[in-house]
């Protein structure tokens, strides 16, 4: 031999099922974008969900104080974190129980999302994903190897999950009783819906009747909008019902790579498996993030404040966005939190399929190149049908630090509308007005 090997020697070493398995679509669309920003080119990028606000300024302040923490810390979070994570949901309650707000119950992640793979990995069970579902649940359950079970929902239920079709996908499977772990999302990613207590007490008979475990990914009740009641899933399933959930979306801290898994006492098992892959893993969130944090979410004044200016925003953004969807033809809820809403184009099923567009991905290619708009296309990225014509609009490409400046400046006791949305959203507006203009020229067309 003479030492040059092709990389086709070493091919057999990847595994068979990972033969299609690539980037986050999500994330890769936003490198891509970032790329043509840097070349000057205009993008209306409305497909990343990444908060538009800056950081508080609290929580920066102590990260300057703790820059100096260096230390590896417990696998499960310092102790300080996970009492002040404690003290804030005491604080800010969304019907958690008493029982899992113990620092002992607690485990802090690199991120919610490590989480997530984590106690995927760690259960012996099938995966339930409900669709639409975050483009990262199908990717991670890949990854672990596991099989999934995935459950469609319909725009005429809400997007949501009914007790009738989780039963039926249950019923349908060879052994209705094998392990199942549900991958919950309240409020919804990609479609920003949120379950009511009603919903939830039915949804939790059907989970208690199969024995499941959920991991309910709470990771934007905190963005919960006024008009909406949040309630946790944990309320009504508290025996089989981790959640995860973090700062990268309420607090705007994506990058601080700060997530948390909360168990009640009846899976302190799965705690315990956790906690032991955090130290064969990642070892420990960040240090200097950890203390930093801890500081913060014990400054509830400051958190409230934060919170009510950047979810009124939010909201006010959001019904601006749906009504003018709805009055160039499209199907869309308004949504109850976060940074999304879940178009439907199918009334312009037919004038989309004159041009030969018959997918929501070439929709979104389609659009992209007649109006420079990136929207993330619903269909099979999300899970859902292959013809189905949704799309994933993230309404959050407008100036954050501008836009947070004037409603503080205005005071939470006046209220905000459309007109504050055109004087400090412009750009998420232009992106609207592009949208609505194409489907106006692809109704007349």
């Amino acid at each position: 031999m003479n030492g040059h090997y092709s990389k086709c020697d070493f091919f057999n070493y990847k595994r068979k099922d990972l033969a299609k398995y690539g980037n986050a679509s999500n994330l890769q669309l936003n490198e891509k974008i970032k790329e043509m920003k840097k070349r000057g080119e205009k993008v209306y990028h409305v497909s990343f969900g990444q908060s538009p606000f800056p950081l508080p300024e609290e929580m920066v302040e102590a990260l300057k104080k703790h820059a100096h923490q260096l230390d590896y810390l417990s696998m499960y979070g310092i102790i300080e974190l996970r009492q002040a994570i404690c003290n804030l949901h005491r604080q800010f309650p969304t019907g958690i129980p008493a029982e899992y707000l113990n620092p002992d119950n607690i485990v802090v992640t690199d991120g919610s999302k490590m989480a997530l793979y984590l106690l995927m990995a760690l259960t012996d069970s099938v995966v339930v994903l409900v669709a639409p579902a975050w483009v990262t649940y199908h990717s991670q359950v890949t990854l672990t190897g596991k099989k999934s079970i995935v459950i469609q929902t319909t725009y005429e239920d809400g997007w949501k999950l009914t007790p009738h079709s989780l039963a039926q996908a249950v019923e349908r499977q060879a052994q209705p009783y094998e392990n199942k772990l549900v991958i919950f999302t309240n409020p919804g990613n990609p479609t920003g819906q949120v379950y009511t207590a009603e919903e939830l007490r039915e949804l939790a008979e059907v989970f208690r009747k199969y024995k499941m475990i959920v991991v309910s990914d709470e990771i934007y009740s905190y963005s919960t909008y006024d008009d909406t009641d949040y309630v946790s899933l944990s309320k009504f399933y508290p025996e089989g019902t981790v959640i995860t959930t973090g700062l990268s979306k309420w607090a705007s801290g994506g990058g601080w790579r700060i997530g948390y898994a909360m168990f009640p006492p009846e899976l302190s098992f799965l705690r315990n498996l956790l906690g032991s892959a955090a130290s064969h893993t990642f070892t420990c969130a960040a240090a200097p993030q950890q203390y930093a944090v801890s500081e913060y979410f014990n400054n509830h004044e400051a958190c409230a404040e934060y919170m009510k200016h950047c979810t009124r925003i939010l909201h006010a953004v959001s019904l601006f966005c749906s009504r003018k969807l709805r009055e160039a033809g499209l199907k869309v809820k308004d949504s109850n939190a976060s940074y999304y809403m879940y178009p439907d184009f199918s009334n312009f099923r037919d004038k989309l399929a004159k041009r030969s567009i018959f997918t929501a991905e070439e929709m979104c290619a389609v659009m992209f190149t007649e109006t420079k708009v990136a929207l993330l296309a619903g269909g099979v990225t999300h899970l859902d049908s292959p013809e189905s014509l949704t799309v994933q609009l993230c309404y959050v490409n407008f100036d954050g630090k501008a836009a947070l400046a004037a409603s503080r400046k205005i005071g939470l006791a006046t209220k905000i509308g459309d007109e504050f949305v055109l004087k400090n959203c412009g750009t998420t507006v232009e992106a609207i007005g592009e949208i609505t203009k194409w489907c106006t020229k692809l109704q007349e067309s």
